[in-house]
């Protein structure tokens, strides 16, 4: 949320030398609509940034298969994880979840 407040375009005003400043950025209705979602980037946007989920994630699916996936390779999580899907946060990923609860800086935007 604060890259896209912070990054909103300003329409400038006439400086000393008499020309026009402004700032250029995000559109104010995009501004709006992602301070709506709560600041979650829509998928499209999402995936064309850096993602953690992808490289340090473990495994991505749908909840069904990261159970399948779990139940496979039980041997490798801690004897008191009792599931394997996570939510994942930072966008709106639908029904597409991790093992790994990766909690800061998810999406990278640079």
């Amino acid at each position: 949320m604060l890259l896209y407040v912070e990054g909103e375009e300003r329409p400038g005003g006439l400086t000393p030398e008499g020309m026009q400043a402004a700032k250029r950025g995000f559109a104010r209705a995009e501004v709006e609509k992602v301070l709506r979602a709560g600041g979650k980037l829509p998928l499209a946007v999402a995936l064309r940034c850096r993602v953690r989920y992808f490289t340090e994630g473990v495994a991505l699916g749908t909840a069904a298969y990261l159970e399948e996936f779990f139940q496979a390779r039980r041997e490798l999580f801690s004897a008191g994880r009792e599931s394997a899907a996570r939510k994942m946060r930072g966008a709106e990923w639908g029904e597409l979840r991790s093992v790994r609860d990766l909690r800061n800086g998810v999406v990278s935007c640079r």
